[in-house]
């Protein structure tokens, strides 16, 4: 090679010649590394509500299969899944939880309606406090961490809810209250798809907890303990000032 000539004979270069047999197979290996790069974010599947040219109908989204139920999904208690005794009547929907119990569809008056009056389940502490906890995150923005009404959104401007505190709601069974959470209600849109119906049920349970604690029978008072008691009747006191 002469001098100042730049360029390098391969089988004739005593300075590189020792890397030559390192230089070649990386040449030769791009092509495929550059080849090879189908990365995760680019799988062959579907996201959420995307069409899909797969199908015939276009959509990626299925229909469940008629005549089938889901593993875990099978809801033959109907009392416990919509809070009516009895068969649907009328037309049905699927509840919008994903079970596989038909709803009615549309809404009727309190009176024509076979509710349930009492529990599916024995109502324990455990119940009220996860009762409690569903009531303040999902209930108590509309209708106020006592069940007036007074919510935060309501003080915004929403529609403001019925008082749980009034003689119509208090002898209004506790499958009527299932059903307006399940389905909604007015201008309450349903939860059936935020809250499971064991929780729908622990959050009616603590709402009968509430309408007590505002209308306790003073007879019911005797069952207290004497300092328990004592306070409540003080608190009844001031009330009545007031």
């Amino acid at each position: 090679m002469k001098k100042g000539d730049r360029r390098i004979y391969w089988g004739n270069c005593a300075n590189c010649g020792s890397y030559c047999h390192l230089i070649l197979p990386i040449i030769c290996a791009c092509p495929l590394f550059f080849g090879c790069q189908q990365q995760m974010a680019e799988q062959p599947n579907c996201r959420p509500l995307k069409a899909s040219g797969f199908f015939a109908d276009g959509q990626s989204a299925r229909p469940l299969v008629a005549g089938t139920v889901a593993r875990g999904q099978l809801r033959l208690d109907r009392q416990f899944y919509t809070g009516e005794l009895g068969p649907a009547q009328g037309g049905s929907a699927m509840d919008s939880s994903g079970g596989g119990v038909s709803l009615p569809v549309g809404r009727t008056a309190l009176a024509e309606k076979p509710y349930v009056k009492t529990f599916p389940f024995s109502v324990s502490r455990e119940v009220l406090q996860r009762g409690q906890e569903r009531f303040t995150i999902y209930c108590s923005v509309c209708h106020g961490p006592l069940g007036y009404g007074d919510g935060k959104v309501v003080e915004r401007g929403f529609t403001q809810p019925p008082s749980y505190h009034t003689d119509r709601l208090r002898a209004a069974p506790v499958g009527y209250f299932f059903d307006a959470i399940t389905r909604g209600y007015g201008s309450m849109p349903d939860y059936a798809a935020q809250v499971s119906p064991q929780d729908r049920w622990a959050v009616v349970a603590y709402l009968r907890a509430l309408q007590l604690s505002q209308y306790a029978p003073l007879k019911d008072l005797e069952r207290l303990p004497e300092e328990v008691k004592n306070v409540a009747l003080l608190e009844l006191e001031k009330a009545r000032g007031q």
